[in-house]
Formats: structure tokens, C-alpha cells, sequence
């Protein structure tokens, strides 16, 4: 009896000496886990306005934490199971009331104790469904036990908020996430939004090509005008040396004609610097065309520059999100109604466009008119022409008849070189227009220099700018050669005229040679 004494107080000294070692060890790590706790209150209380702001870095943090819990709570539910474990082995009442279940899964649940000041740790049966926090994970650690224990409370040194806290901020955390998603949709809307601001931007300068090939269209026009006004020019000189060949023959009787035939000339010219000032506003027209192109080429940087900031903005602080797609709606409104005003501008180009067509008609109407009666006057010059001819033997019989009418030549020779010098200046004239022509051309070439170093985007239109400038230099170089022809013909018509007088001048001295010598043979034969 003494020695089964002495073995009981033995086993129970052990006994007393294991739970107060597994005692002290749980309390340092339930204090260790309360600080943990706390500390995590602490960071949360402080970080809870920020929340929303970080809401990143604490999803990134949140593993780390939950890890660190997790650990702690493996030792602390090793070191119970393990103290249970033995205190059941070396009680005989542990081991008669425990029946195996080898198959049957242990969880752990915590919860507040019935006087709310510790929590209770029991096991219990694992088809029982716990809450959704990550303790729940946890619990399924403790699966690999193969026997179900059933185990009394525990006081501990913990306070049940804490718990109650943490599943809290589980909860809050699962919210959280649910309005980051929330956002993100919201940011998935906001991004379709922008690409379709951005089809607006590339509608709107697929207008703006648009408006350039309209550009193109009225060059075209003014380069057909221009040949037209070359050929009214080349007809004009051709009259003009027709009327010289008219005049050199000495006719007396063709000066109304001819005067007939200069005002005609007076009425194509007059004609021509119509046409003239009409393809000088076209070219205003068209220069300010260009420049809107321009304007309208910055305000599309301008726009995409601060699509690109807002962009930037939204990246960085969501909660401006809201302002910039105000801006941006602003923006668009803007654009609305400035694609109104080029498409009210539009249609005034396509009326001014019909108004010039009907106008272009009327003018090569007028110019068959003007054709049809010129031939038929040069068929009735033509006709008295050969009278003409008939007349001059009837001049060549009466001596004094062609003296009179080679004076008449004389007062018409010096009323040609009157018209020469007038076609001169004329020729001076459209000289100052060639240089002016060429000065305006060298503006749009410095012109052009400046918007190739302003804009990147425009490089595209500013070589096609090129290409027509360099296109209308060669225009300038074809009107100088024409002009250059014109005035050789001119040269030509006044060398004609030259060696005509000078031949009535020796056609006259040899008359008034055989008129003398007629009068001498008739004073020899009286």
C-alpha cells in the first residue's frame, strides 16, 4: 500500500510538474498571440481611413499576418492536443470514457467562454460547419489526429474581443473586396468610355482628311482655270498678231475693224482679270482652309495630350476619376458642337462649290459665243481681205491714192509702236505679278517650315504642302515660259511690221524713181 502511495503521489508530482511546464508554455504564447492581436487592432484603427487608399499593400500584407497567426495557432493546438493527450493516458478516466473513431476528422473551435472574460478551446466532431473566417482553414490542420477527444475548458489569459474583432475585420476585409471589384467594373466602364472618345478622335480626322481632299478638289479647279486663262491669253496674242499682219497689208478701211477687235480685246481682258481676282480668292480661300486644318490638327494634340493626362490622373488617385470624366463629357460637348460648325461650313463650301460650277458653265457659254462670232468675223475679214487685194491694183494704178494711203501707214505705224510699248508694260506688269507670286510662294514655304517644326502630327499634310508648292512652282515656270513665248511672238509681230514698212519705203522710192524718170522721158519728148 505504501509503495502504490508512494507511486500515485510520484505519477501525480509528474503529473503536476508537466501541466505547470504546459501551462506556463500556453500562457507566454497566448500573451505572445494577444500582443500579436493587439498590435494588429492598433495598425488597423490607425490604417482604417486609409483603407481605401491602400487597399492593395493591406491584401499584400494580409497573408504575411494571417500566416504569422496561423503558426501560433498550430503550436497552440499541438501543445494542448499533446497535453490532453497525455493527461487522458495517465488518467484511467480519460481512457475509459473515450471511444475511437479512427475515421472521424477533429476541428477546433474557439469561442468565448460562458463568463466572457477567456475564450474555450474544445474539439469537436469535423462534420459540424464552422464560420468563414481563416481559423476555418486552420482546423483542418488537425485532421491527421485519428481519435476524437472530447476536452473541458480552459481558462486563458485572452480577452473574447479580440476574436470577435478579428472575424470583424474578416468580415470587413471580404467587403473591401467586394467594392475594390465594384471599382474595377466601375474603371472597366470608364476605360470603354475613353475608347470611344478615342473613335470620336478618329472620326474626326478622318473629317479632317476629308476636308483635305476637298482642298485638292478646288486646287484642281483653280489649275483648270489657270490653263483656261492661258488658252484665252494664247488666243488673245494670236488676234493680236492676226490684226499686226492686217495692218502691215495697208488696208485703210479695216481701222474700225480693228477697233472693233480691240475692244474685244478690251472685253477678254477685262474677262481675264476677273478670272484673275476670282483665282486670287480662291487661293485666300484656300489658305485659309489650310490654316483651319492646322487649328483643327493642335486642337487634336491638344486633346489627345489631355487624354493623356487624365489617363495618368486616374492611375493615380481614383477619387478624381469622377472630375476628369466630367472634363472629359465637357470635352465632348465641345467637339459636338465644333464638328456642327465644320459641318455647317461644309455645306456652305459644297453650296459656294455648285454656285462656281453654274458659273463655270455660264463663262465657257459665253466663251463658245464669243468663239462662234470671232470666226465669223475673221471669215468676213477673210472676205474683205480679198477685196482688199483686188484693191491694191486699182492703188497701184493712181499714184496719189497710195501716197495718202502711205501716210495713213506712217500714223498707223506709230499708233503700233504705241501698242507695242503698251504690250510691254503689259509684259512688265505680269512680271511684278510672277515675283509677286513667287514672294507669296516662299511665304508658304516659310510657312510650312514652321508647322513641320511645331507639329509632328502634321507632317503628313505639310509634305503634301510641299509637293503642291513645289507643284505651283512649276506652274510659275510654265506661265513664265508662256509669257517668255508671248513676248518673242510679240518681237516677231514688230520685226514683221519693220521689214513690211521698210518695204513700202523702198517700194515707194522705187515709184517715185520710175515717176521721175516718166517725166523726164516726157519733158526729153516735148
Amino acid at each position: 500500500m505504501g509503495t502504490s502511495e508512494l507511486k500515485k503521489s510520484d505519477s501525480c508530482e509528474q503529473d503536476d510538474d508537466i501541466s505547470q511546464e504546459g501551462s506556463i508554455w500556453l500562457v507566454e504564447n497566448l500573451k505572445e498571440m494577444d500582443q500579436r492581436i493587439k498590435q494588429m487592432l492598433k495598425l488597423i484603427k490607425e490604417d482604417g481611413d486609409s483603407l481605401p487608399k491602400n487597399a492593395a499593400a493591406y491584401y499584400h500584407n494580409k497573408p504575411e499576418l494571417i500566416e504569422e497567426f496561423q503558426q501560433m495557432y498550430r503550436s497552440l493546438a499541438g501543445c494542448y492536443g499533446h497535453l490532453t493527450k497525455e493527461s487522458h493516458i495517465q488518467t484511467p478516466d480519460g481512457k475509459v470514457g473515450l471511444p475511437k473513431s479512427g475515421h472521424q476528422v477533429v476541428g477546433l473551435d474557439v469561442s468565448p467562454s460562458s463568463g466572457g472574460s477567456s475564450p474555450v478551446l474544445s474539439l469537436k466532431n469535423g462534420t459540424d460547419s464552422s464560420s468563414s473566417s481563416p481559423l476555418e482553414s486552420e482546423s483542418e490542420s488537425l485532421n491527421s489526429s485519428p481519435t476524437n477527444y472530447s476536452i473541458p475548458p480552459l481558462n486563458m489569459d485572452f480577452d473574447s474581443q479580440g476574436w470577435e474583432r478579428i472575424i470583424e475585420l474578416e468580415n470587413e476585409l471580404f467587403s473591401m473586396k467586394e467594392k475594390l471589384q465594384t471599382r474595377e467594373a466601375d474603371f472597366e466602364q470608364e476605360k470603354i468610355r475613353v475608347s470611344e472618345l478615342q473613335k470620336q478622335i478618329v472620326e474626326l480626322e478622318t473629317r479632317t482628311s476629308d476636308t483635305a481632299n476637298e482642298i485638292g478638289r478646288l486646287l484642281g479647279e483653280l489649275e483648270v482655270t489657270t490653263e483656261r486663262l492661258k488658252g484665252s491669253d494664247e488666243e488673245n496674242a494670236k488676234l493680236k498678231h492676226e490684226l499686226s499682219e492686217k495692218v502691215s497689208e495697208g488696208v485703210y478701211e479695216m481701222q474700225g475693224h480693228l477697233e472693233m477687235a480691240q475692244e474685244d480685246i478690251a472685253m477678254l481682258e477685262a474677262q481675264l482679270d476677273s478670272e484673275r481676282k476670282h483665282v486670287s480668292e480662291l487661293q485666300d480661300r484656300i489658305e485659309k482652309y489650310n490654316t483651319d486644318v492646322v487649328a483643327r490638327d493642335l486642337e487634336l494634340v491638344e486633346l489627345k495630350s489631355a487624354f493623356h493626362e487624365a489617363q495618368e490622373q486616374f492611375s493615380l488617385e481614383k477619387e478624381d476619376l469622377h472630375v476628369h470624366i466630367s472634363s472629359l463629357y465637357v470635352n465632348q460637348t465641345i467637339l459636338e458642337t465644333r464638328l456642327e460648325e465644320w459641318e455647317l461650313k461644309y455645306k456652305n463650301l459644297e453650296d459656294e462649290v455648285r454656285q462656281r460650277q453654274t458659273d463655270k458653265l455660264e463663262m465657257e457659254k459665253m466663251h463658245v459665243e464669243q468663239e462662234m462670232v470671232l470666226q465669223g468675223e475673221i471669215s468676213r475679214l477673210k472676205v474683205e481681205l480679198a477685196e482688199r487685194g483686188r484693191h491694191v491694183e486699182a492703188v497701184n494704178k493712181d499714184f496719189d491714192k497710195f501716197k495718202l494711203k502711205y501716210d495713213m501707214l506712217m500714223a498707223e505705224k506709230d499708233e503700233l509702236n504705241a501698242k507695242v510699248h503698251n504690250l510691254m508694260a503689259n509684259v512688265s506688269c505680269r512680271d511684278d505679278q510672277i515675283r509677286e507670286m513667287e514672294g507669296h510662294l516662299r511665304r508658304l514655304h516659310t510657312e510650312h517650315e514652321d508647322l513641320i517644326a511645331g507639329s509632328e502630327s502634321a507632317r503628313k499634310l505639310v509634305d503634301e504642302l510641299k509637293l503642291r508648292v513645289e507643284e505651283l512652282q512649276e506652274e510659275v515656270n510654265r506661265q513664265r515660259v508662256v509669257i517668255s513665248d508671248g513676248a518673242e511672238e510679240k518681237r516677231e509681230a514688230i520685226r514683221q511690221l519693220c521689214f513690211s514698212l521698210d518695204h513700202y519705203r523702198s517700194g515707194y522710192k522705187e515709184l517715185c524713181q520710175a515717176f521721175g524718170g516718166h517725166k523726164w522721158r516726157a519733158l526729153a519728148a516735148a
